[in-house]
């Protein structure tokens, strides 16, 4: 006798043929979607070294756009002695009220070495309790400022000038004229050093003192 239903070819005769199936179709959809996620990685990885867009904004709010960040990162001049002032007024313009608020700015700007030669130098003075004792306020008027040399790894800034000592209650105030001579060492921006610059040595030399009595 004749079949009359045509012959319907299977892929498997197995009792489990349906979920090998499936099985191997997973298999190289996994295989795909790996290839995709490898790709995905290496763009991302050429995306990570492709230098961010940077705005660098100047003293009178002007915003310019750095190509090349790692040359145009360098500390300008500008900011070497502004930066120069800042750490000449936090460790030198003594307040009995905020002088260890001063100091730990003044020392967040120091590299490593001079905070340990300016700490031994605190405390075999004892100057931080001299001034808490004598209640002084100091302030700092510049005269002259000058970046005297520069190197690709740090920069030499002088700053005249003078300070003026008052004591709270008294009318008496004492003027010195001084000059700070400052090696700055050139560092990586970051967020603990923004500016890119540590003090490495600082000296100080008094040119005159004036006392005034009223």
């Amino acid at each position: 006798m004749q079949n009359i239903f045509p012959e319907i070819k299977r892929h498997y005769f197995e009792v489990f043929g349906d979920l090998e199936k499936e099985i191997k179709f997973l298999r190289k959809l996994a295989f795909v979607l790996l290839f995709i996620v490898i790709l995905e990685l290496v763009f991302l990885f050429n995306a990570s070294k492709k230098p961010p867009v940077v705005i660098r904004v100047d003293k009178v709010a002007g915003a310019e756009a750095i190509e090349d960040l790692k040359h145009n990162n360098e500390p300008t001049s500008f900011e070497m002695v502004s930066f120069a002032k800042r750490f000449a007024v936090r460790y030198t313009a003594y307040n009995s009220y905020t002088l260890s608020k001063d100091l730990a700015e003044a020392f967040n700007q120091m590299s490593a070495s001079l905070q340990k030669k300016a700490q031994k130098e605190l405390i075999a003075s004892g100057l931080i309790q001299k001034i808490k004792d004598a209640g002084i306020d100091t302030k700092i008027e510049f005269k002259e400022e000058h970046l005297e040399r520069e190197t690709e790894k740090e920069a030499l800034v002088s700053l005249v000038g003078v300070r003026e000592i008052t004591r709270y209650g008294y009318p008496n105030r004492e003027q010195v004229l001084f000059r700070a001579d400052f090696v700055l060492k050139k560092v990586p921006r970051s967020r603990e050093v923004p500016e890119g610059l540590l003090v490495e040595e600082y000296r100080e030399t008094v040119l005159n003192e004036v006392k005034e009595r009223k």
